[in-house]
């Protein structure tokens, strides 16, 4: 009886989405949000059925807002809850930028590729053996690969499109891999590299990561990983090169696990800049408050 009573509020509050005040449409609208995600349906049928364009466009600001307010709260919720995983991400971006997208059905593609890698790991395998056998069943067995430079980059986020072409950009992939060792009790850490994603193998895992002293950190670290080209192992030395090469003074956090704030960060401002080239400007407006939101959190 209660949600019918909503649902009913509900509808008579779309209804009125044509208030000529201005004052008192804002009052309707603060309504309407205050629904959440359950409103949605009901300002789309709305939109569908709206022939005048001024109605339409209060339904399209009013459904941008319910979806960016839960896009907020999820991202939220992620950066406070320290074993949620990182491709946690990757859904929440793709629900926000397609509304068809189906988080089930792509989870359990990721989940079967966990189940793959699970069924080859044992403890009684090196540290580099267990890094083989992810590299094995993430690039031969599923044959993820990484995008070339040219390629979409925003698709390239999203777990769907990576699933039907077998494709991603540096930071999805990172991720993927990432919450896989995560899910089987392999020690990796992200590590926010200019304009790259890398994982660092620690010999022990850092209850409080990475807020754990440098020193500590440093001496733990076995050795580096990068997801974008195939699990490819390396030393500190060739992230000195690297920094060397692309003309970038070494920094600590260069070598060092970084925050979950800062996976997040960097995670939507290389979606910012994508939605932006693929002018997708409301959303990619948006992704830059979140980027504000999240940079002013302590």
């Amino acid at each position: 009886m209660k949600e019918t009573e909503n649902l009913n509020q509900l509808k008579a509050l779309v209804s009125l989405m044509d208030e000529p005040s201005d004052e008192i449409f804002t009052e309707i609208q603060s309504k309407i949000i205050s629904f959440g995600t359950e409103a949605i349906p009901v300002l789309q049928d709305a939109w569908l059925n709206t022939f005048v364009t001024d109605q339409s466009q209060r339904l399209e600001s009013t459904i941008e807002e319910i979806r960016f307010n839960n896009l907020t709260s999820l991202i939220l919720n992620w950066l406070e809850t320290h074993d949620t995983p990182s491709t946690n991400l990757l859904h929440i971006a793709a629900e926000y930028v397609n509304e068809n997208y189906d988080h089930l059905l792509h989870q359990k593609w990721l989940d079967s590729i966990h189940r793959d890698c699970w069924l080859e790991i044992n403890d009684d395998l090196t540290p580099l053996e267990k890094i083989n056998v992810l590299n094995h069943i993430i690039y031969q067995v599923h044959e993820i690969n990484s995008f070339l430079p040219n390629q979409n980059q925003l698709l390239g986020f999203f777990p769907d499109y990576i699933r039907n072409t077998k494709k991603g950009n540096a930071l999805s992939i990172g991720f993927i891999y990432l919450t896989l060792a995560q899910k089987l009790k392999i020690p990796l850490y992200g590590i926010n590299l200019p304009n790259q994603f890398i994982l660092a193998f620690l010999d022990k895992p850092l209850i409080n990561a990475p807020e754990k002293p440098l020193e500590v950190v440093q001496n733990n670290i076995l050795f580096y990983i990068n997801p974008s080209n195939s699990g490819a192992v390396f030393t500190k030395r060739e992230i000195t090169n690297y920094l060397n090469h692309q003309g970038i003074k070494a920094a600590e956090s260069h070598y060092l696990p970084c925050t979950r704030k800062t996976m997040a960060r960097i995670f939507f401002s290389e979606l910012h800049q994508c939605l932006l080239e693929e002018n997708r400007n409301t959303k990619g407006t948006r992704v830059l408050d979140l980027i504000q939101l999240i940079n002013s959190i302590h």
